[in-house]
């Protein structure tokens, strides 16, 4: 077992990811605006407007009481109940509100459901272009990303059979 122990690690080939450009976008700009530069963040999907009150007043209410720590792990569940309600109210979806996870942001719900969908060796249609992270993730996950169409119109056309090849 001490043998085991001594053996370098060898790094997993699912490490391998291409980096997400947009990060180093990023980075470019907070250089930029560190050196008093300007800067109109156009690189990720951040929101363009401040919290709202209700949200600040809930969160300021959650550090005075000190009931911070851990969450359910699929999100809090009056949460998770308000989002079903939401769903039903602006699309007449009647979601159960058990079936319904709340992530940290999209890649992380994305990895979720990859991880769910997909077993290793996996064949997976992608769109290109399209959101880089979806291939990245895959690879990661040791599934293989398949590029079927380059254009919207392909797309609506698509059939499983050819994907299954």
């Amino acid at each position: 077992m001490l043998d085991a122990a001594r053996r370098p690690l060898v790094p997993s080939r699912r490490g391998e990811v291409p980096p997400f450009m947009v990060m180093d976008v990023m980075a470019a700009a907070a250089r930029i605006e560190e050196e008093g530069g300007r800067v109109i963040h156009m690189e990720v999907g951040q929101p363009a407007a401040a919290a709202p009150t209700s949200a600040i007043a809930a969160a300021r209410a959650a550090l005075v009481s000190g009931r911070l720590g851990y969450t359910e792990t699929l999100g809090i569940a009056p949460l998770r109940a308000r989002i079903a309600r939401h769903y039903r109210e602006r699309y007449g979806l009647d979601l159960d509100w058990r079936r319904i996870a709340v992530t940290t942001g999209s890649s992380a719900a994305f990895t979720l459901a990859f991880l769910a969908l997909f077993e290793p060796g996996a064949r997976v249609a992608v769109a290109l272009p399209g959101y880089p992270p979806y291939r990245h993730i895959l690879s990661a996950l040791g599934c293989r990303s398949i590029v079927r169409c380059r254009s919207m119109a392909c797309w609506l056309r698509v059939q499983p059979t050819p994907l299954a090849r």
